[in-house]
């Protein structure tokens, strides 16, 4: 089914319900019990709220479920469905992101060597350079002072929407920036000519295409994208496509026209044949530029030619051809790489910075990146058995066994489930963990970054809840619309002082427009507002 979106959905999705009405019918919200003295608790106006909101004719089909819990002593502040599962959308990166930094730690940094084999004689190697991927994302991209990755805070949206939402912008840096310092090293140690070939070492886990996002890989450039920046002339002209990286592993066949200002702009991205990328349609004349994406299908291909390339930049010689496929059958022994063969190391910011990225902007083949690690760190190369270890952490922070099923880990599989309960426990346990502070220091904060940047920026709630947004939205051939899932899952610090967490899901909302969703996110908004002013 074609998607909506799994961001500005996703990103302006403060998808947040429920704190339940006191004496609703079985099923319904519930709150806490009313004080001794019989007036409304803050909890009842909460409930009251929630209740308006959930009796909208809009939400006639839907289902909704909640956990508020009192982050200290775990009382349940409300709690609506919160044992029955629901389409989580992007909060099941919390169960990726936080399963990461469990096995691995907040200050790991990921270490992408080069390694030469043979011989050096008179600044000749006599053999090959072989690049071994350490699966990090970025690869020097995104790079900042003081080791911080940036990200995009709405309405500008990341790169890896490009293609499904409007305004989105390259990312900071320079996407050769790692691939450069390891070209320059390899120039330092006293290679000025390769003999042999070059080889990307990409066996850290098999490459996998088995998630909904995409091909996850050891080897990042560029988060093997490449960004086509197409920019409009004069009406009548042939626009400008600027293209990055610029390497010879793709070119690009520029067939977009520039129309008059007012008409719409629509982009098609496609590759007829392999290393052409074909760019159709039109863009409006005096509009500002347009970024669309196209995904690598050879990351390790597309590795080799980008460094072959940067050493040429940094005065080293290579004699074999730049182009064509990966050369895996020169590598060595997996694990037989020895210290002094070492040429060149690029050392990253460490994974709390990634887990930073990955949920301020809902980067869902990072949160895929973080299942596929996690697989490596229980000693296997399948992806899939990242899942198993996103359910072990779970449960050691108090999930029951059935409370979560990951699918992926971005949240993307619209088979993945979990009941708000869950989520709420693994928030409220997760902020005593060694690496709890920097995990909650990775989510959104509402009205100032990340995917909610934008929302309810002006309203007394912002800048007091921290929470990751998730959704899913699908339509099929007749044209209708449903949110098979939204949610929101954080922390939010009250108007009393009180500490809450909350997952917070709705499902199977129906809605004729894609613009009737934000009415979805409206009203949770206010559900969010409502939950910070009044417990």
């Amino acid at each position: 089914m074609p998607r909506l979106s799994d961001n500005r959905v996703l990103a302006v999705a403060l998808s947040v319900s429920a704190l339940g009405a006191a004496g609703l019918l079985a099923g319904s919200a519930t709150a806490a019990r009313p004080s001794a003295s019989g007036k409304a608790t803050g909890a009842d106006k909460v409930a009251k709220i929630i209740a308006r909101i959930e009796a909208k004719p809009r939400y006639r089909h839907a289902d909704w479920g909640f956990q508020i819990l009192d982050q200290r002593t775990g009382d349940v502040l409300g709690a609506q469905n919160a044992q029955k599962m629901f389409d989580p959308g992007s909060t099941m990166k919390l169960y990726s992101v936080s399963t990461a930094l469990s096995r691995y730690g907040t200050n790991y940094r990921f270490r992408t060597p080069v390694y030469r084999q043979g011989t050096v004689s008179g600044g000749t190697l006599g053999g090959s350079l072989v690049l071994v991927g350490s699966g990090d994302l970025t690869l020097g991209l995104r790079a900042e002072p003081g080791g911080r990755l940036a990200y995009a805070n709405l309405p500008a949206v990341d790169h890896s929407y490009a293609d499904q939402l409007p305004g989105a912008v390259l990312p900071k840096g320079d996407p050769m920036a790692g691939l450069d310092e390891l070209a320059r090293d390899v120039r330092a140690s006293g290679i000025t000519r390769v003999s042999g070939d070059v080889v990307v070492d990409d066996r850290l886990f098999a490459p996998y295409d088995g998630f909904p996002d995409g091909l996850i890989s050891p080897i990042w450039v560029n988060e093997n994208l490449v960004d086509l920046l197409v920019k409009p002339g004069a009406v009548g002209q042939p626009a400008s496509i600027d293209q990055r990286p610029l390497t010879a592993s793709y070119t690009v066949d520029n067939r977009v026209v520039t129309v008059r200002a007012g008409k719409p702009t629509t982009l098609n991205v496609s590759e007829p044949t392999p290393g052409t990328i074909e760019v159709t349609g039109q863009i409006a004349a005096g509009s500002g530029p347009t970024l669309k994406v196209w995904e690598v299908d050879d990351p390790a291909a597309f590795a080799r030619t980008a460094f072959i390339a940067a050493l040429q930049r940094a005065g080293v010689t290579v004699t074999a051809t730049a182009t064509g496929p990966n050369p895996a059958t020169l590598l060595p022994p997996k694990g037989s790489y020895q210290a002094a063969d070492r040429v060149g190391e690029h050392v990253s910011s460490t994974l709390s910075q990634y887990a930073k990225l990955i949920l301020k902007v809902s980067h869902n083949r990072g949160a895929d990146l973080m299942t596929c690690l996690a697989a490596v760190r229980r000693g296997s190369t399948d992806c899939e058995d990242g899942l198993t270890s996103e359910v072990q952490t779970a449960s050691g922070l108090g999930v029951p066994y059935a409370g979560v099923i990951p699918m992926d880990g971005a949240g993307s599989d619209d088979q993945g489930r979990t009941t708000p309960a869950a989520l709420a426990t693994l928030l409220r346990h997760v902020v005593r963990a060694p690496y709890g502070r920097a995990f909650v220091d990775a989510l959104p904060i509402l009205g100032r970054d990340g995917t909610l940047a934008n929302v309810e920026s002006r309203s007394p709630a912002a800048g007091r809840s921290q929470m990751k947004t998730g959704n899913r939205v699908v339509s099929n051939a007749a044209g209708q619309i449903i949110v098979l899932g939204n949610s929101l899952a954080g922390y939010a610090e009250t108007k009393s002082g009180r500490r809450v967490v909350f997952m917070i899901a709705v499902g199977n909302v129906p809605t004729r427009t894609a613009a009737g969703f934000f009415r979805v996110v409206d009203d949770q908004a206010a559900m969010v507002v409502a939950i910070q002013q009044n417990l």
